[in-house]
């Protein structure tokens, strides 16, 4: 294992050493960090709010075990997501592993160093999601010191199973799926297969849901110990054992139910590392090579027609985006998938007048507000903006060339970002206008709050990457991978706008659409002001290392 050891190291060191990068934008970490906390609080607040009434509503009728087989399920469920996307990307989509090939290394090595990455992800995830319900729910049950050992031990264990599944799964489907011929096309089709995967899943869940059936066998499940448990992990022993681990810590029935965990889990990830070496670098052999393509001179004649800088920048970049399949899976696919998502659940729903009957009991302050949170943060985890100068790699030096100047360019590359999310603002007001059923004034008013939001959004994002751009890469997927940029901003939006929020929501002399909506422009319209600001004074301070 001294091999393994030391390829998870190394390959550990080339994402997150420091060497060669600037330190001089901690202090956004900071600022990020800071506006991080007050939510932290709020969400413990929320989870313990939510435990507590569940518990005292469930522990009368016994079922209340049926609070940590919920949890069990739905972080096994997020993880295996999440271990599609970062498994395709880290496994076959990026050009390091080539590098890899010619050492002494067996194939179950290098899945094991290429999988140290993704791990890392997944541990940050499940922390979040579980670490919090866990030590509540132990509190909440005066639960034996025994809970808290299984506890540990499980949080251990967790990530490995969605992860081994989703590998297994990927890895016997690329072993048969030739991506030699057209790399890029493979890449996007991939990206929005995953993506309609799940869609599919949610649709079939949908469809087979039969509720008049439930709400008939529901007082017979109650009646029975556990019975609530044993319907939710029916189909998912994992979570069961888990569950059952948890909850019968220090008992027999626990400790059996921990081994059955601990075994389940090695012989998945045995299962998975001789699946790795059985297929993974069949699979990997010629994923690096893309599919030339030959221009006609009538087509080319028109690519160097003259026309405005503007226009022609612009072009420049909507075209690197969509013809480059990681760029156009993180910065277009990826961010349409939660409204896409959303419309697909509530098309598929019948009762789509509560989310009417909903809006129309709030205020008219509450709704645009609600509308205004909601939008700020699907535009801001946009990653267009996030990558707009580590897009170009090594190339940008060649911006300096032009006869343009640097500001030119970050306002182009603002206005891609902003044209971008213009799709996303369709979606989010079309989801509004027949779904919510919400009026003209407020599908008004909400357009313009977004497309003002959209363009801070953009200015902002393009302000980050500019201060800290990953110019040193050699695929595509590093402009994204190990980089915390869209986690910051989205703090920052947090702290900036959810506080706005807060203080809109709770002010008494703030009252009607007219006032909240005059309120969020003028907030909108001051950060827009200060940002540019910061652009301008990092492009006076950059100066020198571009001429």
């Amino acid at each position: 294992m001294s091999k393994t050891w030391l390829l998870m190291r190394i390959m550990l060191k080339m994402q997150y050493s420091k060497a060669g990068k600037s330190h001089s934008q901690m202090w956004i970490l900071l600022i990020a960090f800071i506006f991080c906390i007050p939510f932290v609080f709020l969400y413990i607040g929320l989870i313990r709010s939510i435990v507590t009434v569940l518990f005292e509503s469930l522990q009368p009728i016994g079922q209340e075990t049926v609070i940590l087989g919920l949890l069990f399920i739905s972080i096994h469920a997020i993880l295996f997501f999440m271990s599609f996307f970062t498994i395709m990307n880290t496994f076959y989509f990026t050009e390091d592993i080539q590098s890899f090939i010619p050492f002494p290394f067996q194939p179950y090595q290098l899945l094991l160093g290429k999988a140290t990455n993704p791990f890392l992800y997944l541990y940050l995830t499940n922390g979040f999601l579980f670490l919090p319900f866990y030590f509540i729910y132990g509190g909440v049950s005066s639960a034996s010191i025994f809970y808290y050992i299984h506890g540990i031990l499980n949080f251990i264990l967790l990530p490995f199973v969605p992860f081994c599944f989703a590998a297994i799964i990927l890895m016997i489907v690329m072993r048969f799926v030739n991506v030699a011929k057209n790399k890029d096309r493979s890449k996007v089709i991939a990206g929005i297969v995953s993506l309609a995967f799940i869609i599919f899943i949610n649709v079939l869940i949908r469809l087979n849901t039969d509720t008049d059936k439930i709400t008939n066998n529901f007082a017979d499940y109650i009646q029975k110990n556990d019975g609530l448990l044993n319907q939710i992990t029916a189909y998912y022993p994992p979570a069961y054992f888990q569950t059952k681990s948890l909850t019968g810590a220090g008992t027999w029935e626990g400790i059996l139910c921990l081994l059955a965990v601990i075994a389940f889990t090695i012989g998945l990830f045995s299962l998975f590392l001789w699946v790795g070496q059985q297929t993974y670098l069949k699979g990997m052999f010629g994923a690096g090579n893309s599919k030339k393509q030959i221009v006609a001179k009538n087509t080319f004649k028109k690519a160097i027609t003259q026309r405005p800088i503007w226009v022609s920048f612009i072009r420049k970049e909507l075209r690197t985006i969509f013809r480059t399949p990681s760029f156009l899976l993180q910065c277009v696919i990826q961010s349409l998938f939660s409204p896409i998502f959303i419309l697909i659940i509530l098309l598929m729903d019948s009762s789509n007048e509560a989310f009417a009957a909903f809006f129309d009991n709030l205020s008219s302050k509450q709704t645009i507000l609600l509308l205004f949170l909601a939008s700020i943060i699907l535009l801001g985890t946009n990653a267009t903006s996030l990558s707009s100068i580590s897009r170009e790699g090594k190339n940008w030096f060649v911006h300096m060339y032009f006869p343009i100047s640097i500001k030119q360019i970050l306002f182009y590359k603002i206005m891609t970002a902003w044209l971008l999310n213009l799709i996303l603002i369709g979606l989010l007001l079309i989801i509004g206008s027949f779904l919510f059923q919400l009026s003209p004034l407020y599908i008004g008013s909400w357009a313009i709050l977004m497309f003002i939001a959209s363009w801070l959004t953009s200015t902002f994002g393009t302000y980050l990457d500019f201060s800290n751009p990953k110019l040193t890469w050699t695929d595509e997927q590093e402009v994204f991978k190990s980089r915390f940029i869209s986690l910051i901003a989205l703090f920052i939006y947090f702290g900036m706008f959810g506080g706005l929020v807060l203080i809109i929501w709770n002010s008494a002399s703030i009252h009607g659409l007219f006032l909240t909506f005059l309120s969020i422009m003028i907030a909108l319209v001051l950060v827009n002001g200060l940002v540019l600001k910061l652009i301008q004074s990092k492009i006076r301070a950059k100066h020198q290392h571009y001429i």
